[in-house]
């Protein structure tokens, strides 16, 4: 039997509206009841991600959450950190010094805030603001360099444009940071080696559970380093036809449950 689950929770455990269906709630608890662990992963920070079952019946049943694409794995019940990882000074004026030079909008994340370097504000930058509750603070370049806590950059833009870019700095910066696309409107840079299945990996490992016992489901590029990890890599309905193919199953999309659709096959009642 399987002992660990792995949620993404954009366009996986969120429908349209960004809200939990009861259907999945239930699969989820029955799955918890059976003694199977919960760990929600995401690109969102660790508030962001603990608002989203807040006044729910998963509120006190889901521990650990991996933040940031894998830079934050973090433990609710202590409120303590289990890994933190961000880029170093270098890292960070090496990227600063690439989006300066491209002119790409993109902003700046650290445990509690955004930080950008222009006045004028991208809509997609406003948007993870918002849904994220993360402040917006402006802030010099040269401040932002000195900085021990930045832990991830995003480029933001429309699809063709995060799909322009996202060729260009693959090619120029695979070998120095980790790069992935958490959607068709952000584009992001961690420290390298970091990702979703590499979080999960440290986590099972710190939690003493084998890849074996592992399942994981997502919809983005940034969940297939999950779906390498986990016995089982379950993509959602809606995923692009590349992440379903990396997939070892697929199942109905966010809209129609299919977090609870997939559990229901891997655990059956």
């Amino acid at each position: 039997m399987y002992k660990l689950l792995a949620l993404d929770l954009d366009g996986t455990l969120l429908d349209k509206e960004n809200q939990i269906s009861a259907q999945n709630i239930n699969a989820i608890k029955r799955i918890i009841q059976q003694h199977c662990m919960v760990v929600l992963c995401s690109a969102r920070p660790v508030k962001a991600i603990a608002a989203v079952i807040y006044n729910t019946e998963l509120e006190h049943l889901i521990r650990y959450f991996i933040s940031f694409n894998g830079a934050w794995i973090y433990d609710a019940v202590e409120r303590a950190d289990i890994r933190f990882t961000p880029l170093s000074r270098k890292e960070v004026q090496t990227a600063i010094a690439m989006l300066a030079e491209n002119q790409f909008p993109h902003h700046f994340f650290t445990r509690t805030n955004m930080m950008i370097c222009s006045p004028n504000i991208s809509y997609y930058t406003r948007y993870e603001s918002d849904i994220f509750a993360m402040e917006i603070v402006f802030a010099e370049p040269a401040y932002i360099a000195q900085r021990d806590d930045i832990v991830k950059i995003s480029m933001v833009g429309s699809t063709d444009f995060i799909d322009n870019i996202a060729n260009k700095i693959d090619e120029q910066f695979h070998l120095q940071y980790s790069l992935s696309k958490t959607s068709n409107h952000y584009y992001e840079i961690m420290k390298h080696g970091i990702n979703k299945g590499d979080a999960l990996h440290y986590l099972s490992q710190h939690l003493n559970i084998s890849a074996q016992a592992v399942v994981s489901i997502g919809d983005q590029e940034n969940d297939i380093s999950m779906f390498q990890f986990s016995a089982v890599g379950v993509a959602m309905g809606n995923a692009s036809d590349y992440v379903k193919s990396c997939a070892d199953r697929v199942s109905q999309d966010n809209n129609q449950h299919g977090v609870a659709f997939a559990i229901n096959q891997l655990w059956p009642v």
